[in-house]
C-alpha cells in the first residue's frame, strides 16, 4: 500500500474548517483524544469490500472502487486503485469523527484495535449502531463487562439481510469482533465459530444466529418450535447432524430437524387427530394450560368464557396462577389482570362467566403479552384497531378471508377450539421471547424496552371543526394552538373566547444552513397578549442544533427571552428534520441529538419551567432514541390521521396544520394537552 495515499488532513485543518461551518468540535478531539484509523483498520475494509473499477448500483445507491458511495453520473470512465483509496480515506475520516464523539461523549478510551473494528463496522453498516440499546452499544460504551465470547456474538449479530443471517456478514462481523479483541483477525478463524439457522416457514425461532468456541461442545442451541413436532437437532448442507453435545469444528450453516410428537398427557373423547384444532389443543394440554370438563371432553365449539380466557392468556404468557378473590374460580385472574392494567375492568363474577368479544381478547393479549398498539394500517376491512394489528403482524390473529378482504370479526365470540390456536401461538411468542416490532416505512424497529406505549383510546377522538375531542374520563384534556410571526395581528381576546385553551408561541430558532440564532418577532406581543386574554402560555424554540453545546446556547437564549413573561406552559425543544443535504443537521448522529434535547430541558427545567421535546414519526422511531430522552414528556405532530397511532407515549398532539381560530386570520397549528 502506498504511504502517500494514506495522507490524513491535519488536525489544524479540521478544527478551522469546524469553525467555518459552525459545526461542533467532537469531545474526544475537544480533549485531545482524537484517534485515527489504522493502516490495519484500512486493509481490512479493502480486503473486505474488493476493489470495483467500475460503479455499480445496489439498494438504490451508487458505489464504486471500495464500496464507497457515489452519484449515478459520477465516474463515467471508472476508477484507478488510487483514485479509489482517496475516496475510500475520505468516507473514513467521517466515521472517525463520529467515532471519536461516540467515545468522548461516554468518557471511554478505546484501544487501537477496538477503534479500528468499529470503523471497519461502521464503514459497512453505517453508525445507526451507536444509538438504542444493542449489546454492541453497551459494551462500546463500557457499560457491560463482556466475555471474549459475548464480544463475538455482540458484534456477530448484526449479519442480517433480508431478516436472515447471512454467512458472508457473519465472516465479516467475526474478523471485526477479533479486530476488536486482539488487533488481529485470527480469532476469527481459530476461535470462533457462528451458527446459521435457515428459517423455514411454519417454525418459529428464537433467533437464527448464535455464536460459539471452537473445540468445546455447542452447550445449547437458540430455541426452535414447530406444532405437533419435535426438535431432534440441526443438519449441515454436507448432511451431518449436530447436537447440543456436538464438538464446534467451524462455521456452520443448518436446518431444524424435526420428529412427530407423541402426546402422553390427557385425551379428549372430542378431539381426535383429523381435527384442525388437534395440535394446538394438545401442545396446550401438556404443557398443563388448557384442561376439559369432568366428562373426558375438551369442548371444541363452546364459546369461551371471559374467566377461561384470563387464565389461558396469563398462562401463556408466563404469569402465575391466581387465587379466586371472591366465590368464583377466575376472579383472582380478573383481579390480577385489571392490577396489571391488562383488563379495562375488574370483571364482576357475572361478566367472568359470559362470552368475550375477539376484539377483547385481542387488547388483553397484547398487553399481556407486553405490546403496545402497532403503528401500521389495519390488515382487515371490519377493525382498525392497533393492538389487533400488533397481534396480526406477530402471527397471533391471522383473520377470515372472504373475496379481497380479510375480516376479523371484532364483535364476535370465540370458541374453545379458537382459543387453543391463539393462546399456543401467544405461548410461542412468550416462551420465545419473541419481541414485537414496529413498522415504519421502509424501517423495522426493535421496540424500546422501557419506553411508555401509547394506551389512548382510538374511538375517543372526535373532531368538531378545527378543535379535538378526547372523550376518556379518566384523562382531562385541554385545546391549544402553536403559533408564530406568520400568524400576523392576533386578536387574543377573540382567541379567548373560543375553545382554546393554551397558546404555545415561537421564541425564535436557529437557521438550518448557516446556524445562526434569530428572535420570532412576535414572540412578546403574542406571549403578553394571550396571557392578558387568560390563556395559558407556552413557548418553543426551532432548533437546529448540531452539538450539546449549541442546544445549550438554544436554552439560554429562550431563558432570556421569557424573562418578564407569565409563562406556564410547556417550553419546547422543537428540532426537526430538514431532509435536504445542505442543512447543517444533516446525518445527525442519534445520540448527539438526544444529548443535545436533554441537555437544552434540563437547563429550562432548572430554571423552573416545564420542558418538552417535539418530535414526528420520523424523528421519533429513527432520530432519536426515545429511551434516552424519557425524562421530558414529548409533544407529537401528525396531521393526517383521525387519531394518533404512533407508538410511544406523548402528552400532546399537534393533529392540524390548518385549524381556524376566532382572533387568526388564515390557518393555525392545533393541539391537544392530556392531562393525566
Amino acid at each position: 500500500m502506498k504511504q502517500n495515499m494514506r495522507k490524513r488532513t491535519p488536525l489544524a485543518v479540521l478544527l478551522a474548517l469546524c469553525l467555518a461551518m459552525q459545526l461542533c468540535v467532537p469531545a474526544a478531539m475537544a480533549s485531545n483524544r482524537l484517534m485515527r484509523a489504522g493502516d490495519a483498520a484500512i486493509a481490512q475494509i479493502e480486503e473486505e469490500e474488493g476493489f470495483r473499477a467500475e460503479k455499480y448500483s445496489s439498494g438504490g445507491k451508487w458505489y464504486i472502487g471500495y464500496g464507497t458511495e457515489c452519484g449515478a453520473e459520477d465516474y463515467p470512465e471508472g476508477i484507478t486503485r488510487e483514485e479509489a483509496e482517496l475516496l475510500l480515506m475520505s468516507k473514513v475520516e467521517a466515521y472517525e469523527a463520529k467515532l471519536n464523539d461516540f467515545f468522548g461523549r461516554y468518557d471511554v478510551t478505546p484501544t487501537q484495535g477496538q477503534f479500528d473494528a468499529l470503523i471497519c463496522f461502521s464503514y459497512n453498516f453505517g453508525t445507526g449502531w451507536m444509538s438504542g440499546t444493542s449489546d454492541l452499544v453497551k459494551i462500546a460504551r463500557g457499560e457491560k463487562d463482556a466475555t471474549r465470547l459475548e464480544v463475538a456474538h455482540a458484534f456477530g449479530e448484526w449479519c442480517h439481510s433480508g431478516g436472515q443471517a447471512q454467512a458472508g456478514l457473519a465472516d465479516r462481523r467475526l474478523q471485526e469482533a477479533a479486530i476488536y479483541l486482539d488487533d488481529g483477525t485470527r480469532a476469527a478463524e481459530n476461535e470462533f465459530a457462528y451458527l446459521i439457522i435457515n428459517m423455514e416457514s411454519g417454525t418459529s425461532y428464537e433467533t437464527d444466529f448464535a455464536v460459539y468456541e471452537i473445540g468445546k461442545t455447542y452447550g445449547s442451541f437458540p430455541k426452535a418450535e414447530k406444532l405437533g413436532y419435535g426438535f431432534a437437532g440441526f443438519r449441515t448442507s454436507d448432511g451431518k447432524t449436530i447436537t447440543e453435545n456436538s464438538i464446534v469444528n467451524g462455521n456452520a450453516v443448518v436446518t431444524a430437524q424435526w420428529t412427530a410428537t407423541s402426546y402422553t398427557g390427557k385425551t379428549y373423547t372430542d378431539v381426535n387427530k383429523s381435527d384442525w384444532f388437534y395440535n394446538y389443543v394438545m401442545e396446550l394440554s401438556e404443557q398443563g394450560i388448557v384442561g376439559g370438563n369432568g366428562d373426558g371432553t375438551f369442548a371444541p365449539n363452546r364459546p369461551t368464557s371471559t374467566g377461561e380466557m384470563l387464565k389461558l392468556v396469563l398462562l401463556s404468557t408466563g404469569h402465575k396462577e391466581q387465587k379466586p378473590s371472591t366465590a368464583h374460580w377466575a376472579s383472582g385472574y380478573a383481579t390480577y389482570a385489571y392490577s396489571m392494567g391488562f383488563a379495562a375492568q375488574n370483571y364482576s363474577d357475572y361478566q367472568l362467566d359470559n362470552g368475550i368479544s375477539r376484539l377483547d381478547v385481542a387488547r388483553f393479549a397484547a398487553k399481556a403479552l407486553g405490546y403496545g398498539a402497532s403503528n401500521t394500517t389495519s390488515p382487515f376491512a371490519d377493525v382498525n384497531d392497533g393492538y389487533v394489528t400488533a397481534l396480526y403482524e406477530a402471527g397471533v390473529f391471522i383473520g377470515t378471508k372472504v373475496g379481497d378482504l380479510t375480516y376479523f370479526y371484532p364483535n364476535s365470540s370465540i370458541t374453545r377450539a379458537e382459543v387453543a390456536t391463539i393462546v399456543y401461538r401467544i405461548y410461542q411468542l412468550s416462551s420465545l421471547d419473541q419481541k414485537q416490532k414496529i413498522y415504519y416505512k421502509d424501517y423495522t424497529l426493535d421496540v424500546l424496552e422501557g419506553v411508555p406505549t401509547n394506551t389512548y383510546n382510538q374511538s375517543a377522538f372526535v373532531k368538531n371543526g378545527s378543535i379535538m375531542t378526547y372523550n376518556d374520563p379518566s384523562v382531562r384534556t385541554r385545546v391549544g394552538i402553536d403559533v408564530s410571526q406568520y400568524q400576523g395581528d392576533v386578536d387574543w381576546n377573540a382567541v379567548a373566547r373560543t375553545d382554546v385553551d393554551f397558546v404555545i408561541a415561537r421564541v425564535g430558532g436557529r437557521g438550518y444552513t448557516v446556524g445562526a440564532i434569530y428572535d420570532d418577532t412576535k414572540f412578546d406581543e403574542y406571549a403578553d397578549g394571550a396571557a392578558r386574554a387568560g390563556l395559558q402560555v407556552g413557548a418553543y424554540f426551532f432548533s437546529q442544533a448540531v452539538s450539546v453545546a449549541e442546544a445549550q446556547e438554544e436554552a439560554y437564549h429562550v431563558l432570556d427571552k421569557l424573562r418578564g413573561h407569565e409563562i406556564t406552559g410547556p417550553v419546547v425543544f422543537d428540532w426537526e428534520v430538514i431532509g435536504k443535504s445542505e442543512a447543517r443537521t444533516y446525518g445527525i448522529e442519534t445520540g448527539v441529538l438526544c444529548a443535545a434535547a436533554n441537555a437544552f430541558c434540563k437547563i429550562i427545567k432548572d430554571a423552573g419551567y416545564d420542558p418538552m421535546i417535539y418530535i414526528t414519526d420520523y424523528a421519533g422511531y429513527v432520530k432519536y432514541d426515545l429511551s434516552e430522552v424519557m425524562d421530558y414528556p414529548l409533544w407529537y405532530a401528525r396531521y393526517d390521521v383521525d387519531a394518533p397511532s404512533f407508538y410511544y407515549d406523548f402528552a400532546m398532539w399537534q393533529y392540524s396544520s390548518k385549524g381556524s381560530v376566532d382572533g387568526i386570520k388564515g390557518n393555525v397549528d392545533m393541539d391537544i394537552w392530556f392531562i393525566k
